[in-house]
């Protein structure tokens, strides 16, 4: 997604603690999907609106934004059990051995897996589903059609149509305007890049 970036002159982002407990704490009274949508959220939030995400009430709105009550969240996250969720990760990663980021670890159901460390091709990623399932091939699930992927993610950026969907910056609103009807996405501007929100 776009990155403004002039947050962090105006209004830095002070820790990534908060909002990382606030995720934590969905995580645990929600579902992983949940936590991953603030996630999702958040991102938006802080790179391509230049919202402070550790500030109290931003983090409300986008909890409230998901369906969550983001006042009761955001009031759990503060508490001791917020830190403690958090610091849960934070053993792990270092019982894992992670040192470097972003690192992926793959395991089996006989906990037998492999460790990626670094920004990898793609073919890494596969050689080790290949290894952790014991498979000669592994065959990727078809691509989500746009209507699909928008209604999932609420918002996409142009570049993020142009990875998924293997097309040209110059394509894509010609893509959205063959596979959606005119009534189900909006199209709006930042930082120089479209971007297409559901409107159903």
């Amino acid at each position: 997604m776009p990155i403004d970036g002039t947050l962090m002159i105006d209004n830095p982002v002070q820790s990534s603690y908060p909002p990382s407990r606030v995720f934590k704490v969905i995580q645990k009274n929600h579902t992983d999907a949940k936590a991953t949508e603030y996630l999702r959220r958040s991102r938006e939030a802080l790179f391509a609106f230049n919202q402070n995400i550790s500030d109290k009430s931003v983090m409300i709105e986008i909890a409230n934004h998901i369906g969550l009550d983001g006042k009761a969240i955001v009031n759990e996250a503060e508490q001791q059990v917020g830190l403690q969720l958090l610091h849960e990760d934070f053993d792990l990663v270092r019982r894992l051995g992670v040192r470097g980021f972003p690192t992926i670890i793959m395991t089996n159901e006989e906990n037998k897996g492999v460790k990626i460390v670094g920004s990898r091709p793609l073919d890494n990623y596969v050689d080790g589903l290949k290894k952790v399932l014991n498979l000669e091939d592994l065959q990727p699930k078809p691509v989500p059609s746009l209507s699909d992927l928008l209604e999932k993610e609420k918002l996409l950026f142009s570049k993020e149509i142009e990875v998924m969907y293997d097309v040209e910056q110059a394509d894509v609103k010609f893509l959205i305007e063959q596979e959606l009807p005119t009534n189900h996405y909006q199209v709006n501007e930042i930082l120089g890049e479209l971007y297409f929100t559901a409107t159903k």
